[in-house]
């Protein structure tokens, strides 16, 4: 009599363990936070695509280190929110309406064309793409952190003025409070792009950079001049108030006393209101030169 034997057939089971590595991972900026990113402030880099049709953007970012993220553990969430901020402006072309929110109220403001100091000034000054471009379009390429308190936002602008298309590389470069998250200084290099620009576009894109800022510097001086002449009475006035005022006695009438004005002040006031006159206009000089 044969025996059937049951055959057993061993079974092996193979384990795969997925490793993580330093290599880029696809991240969404706008509705997962810049801070998910495991990233060291100097080798930060975030390189966006082209956008989907919600308007975000995707993101490769490489060097990632665990356990923890550097920006988040040693900066300020306000950093965060500030870069947010800015680069939902720039994607969307604001010059006058973009959000005051994120600069400081004296914030120093300088393009290589167009400079000046205040918040507020964003509103009134910075208005070259909409009065002299059509058609404008941009799009943030990258963005890195140099240092804790300091971001750069690459981006590119795409428009039409009067001769052709022009396409300009700007570089952002952001100087933030760390406890607030507002942007202390604000400085831009424009780069015409020749591959992206038609003939002659290029030129007058330059031309009239500098003719729309001028106008602007000169009032820009014009408003330190006066500050510095307020400045300059108000320490006079404050002096003039403690009332050191200078008495004498009559020598014909020891009875009688009389004040001696002190002209040395305005003096000193009137040859400082010249030398501001003589200063703004040397200023204007070199701007028009």
């Amino acid at each position: 009599m044969t025996r059937t034997m049951p055959t057993t057939m061993p079974t092996t089971m193979s384990t795969t363990r997925a490793r993580a590595t330093g290599a880029s991972r696809r991240v969404v900026v706008g509705n997962n936070p810049i801070r998910s990113l495991r990233t060291r402030p100097s080798t930060t880099r975030v390189h966006f695509g082209e956008p989907k049709e919600d308007g975000e953007f995707r993101a490769s970012v490489s060097g990632l280190t665990d356990p923890c993220d550097d920006f988040v553990c040693k900066s300020s969430p306000a950093v965060e929110n500030t870069l947010k901020s800015l680069i939902k402006d720039i994607n969307a072309v604001r010059g006058t309406n973009r959000s005051l929110a994120p600069y400081a109220p004296d914030v120093k403001y300088d393009d290589g064309a167009l400079k000046f100091v205040g918040s507020e000034k964003y509103k009134g000054y910075c208005s070259y793409i909409e009065n002299n471009l059509r058609q404008a379009t941009s799009r943030v390429t990258e963005i890195s952190m140099e240092e804790l308190d300091e971001a750069t936002i690459k981006w590119e602008l795409n428009a039409v003025n009067d001769i052709g298309k022009v396409g300009v590389d700007v570089v952002a470069k952001y100087k933030m409070n760390l406890i607030t998250g507002r942007v202390l200084e604000h400085r831009e290099v424009w780069t015409v792009n020749p591959t992206r620009t038609e003939a002659q576009a290029g030129a007058l894109l330059e031309s009239t950079r500098k003719a729309h800022a001028l106008p602007l510097n000169a009032m820009e001086l014009s408003d330190k001049v006066k500050k510095t002449i307020e400045n300059v009475t108000k320490s006079f006035s404050s002096e003039d108030e403690g009332d050191k005022r200078n008495f004498y006695v009559d020598p014909n009438d020891p009875m009688k006393f009389f004040q001696q004005e002190d002209t040395s002040k305005t003096d000193l006031l009137q040859l400082s209101l010249v030398a501001s006159v003589i200063y703004l206009l040397t200023k204007v000089f070199e701007l028009t030169s």
